[in-house]
């Protein structure tokens, strides 16, 4: 069952996560809506659509990691209404990958939307990208 508040869906998919850093999928796509809307698009490949192919696109980027420590977060905004919510933060987090000794930081932009299923709160796109070195803002002309 999927969480029932948008609350308590943000901090489970951010637990899945961790999850995924240790090389353990399945919490991640469990948070997924099951839907064909469904988009994933991350800085490891094109985005992706469709609950099967973000199911797994999701153990593709599982299989690069054999370790790592739960990822922390510095959260911009969050917003929720009855039915939809979203959350943008700069995620930390140190992996392993396959192959290698060395835990890598890796810090990503993240937009994570989540919308209210039948069953609960569910993931419906999750946009991420390397880019997170605060950018000055253009005045207006």
């Amino acid at each position: 069952m999927a969480p029932q508040t948008f609350d308590a869906a943000v901090e489970a998919a951010r637990e899945a996560l961790g999850s995924m850093a240790k090389g353990d999928s399945g919490p991640s796509t469990a948070m997924w809506s099951q839907h064909d809307d469904v988009v994933l698009a991350n800085p490891l490949g094109p985005p992706i659509v469709g609950f099967a192919l973000v199911a797994a696109e999701t153990a593709r980027v599982d299989s690069m990691f054999v370790g790592g420590e739960s990822a922390e977060f510095d959260e911009l905004t969050r917003w929720a209404s009855d039915d939809l919510g979203y959350v943008v933060a700069i995620e930390h987090v140190r992996v392993q990958r396959v192959g290698s000794d060395d835990l890598v930081r890796m810090d990503l932009r993240v937009t994570t939307d989540f919308r209210r299923e039948d069953d609960g709160w569910r993931l419906c796109l999750r946009h991420a990208d390397r880019l997170t070195a605060p950018v000055r803002a253009i005045p207006p002309a």
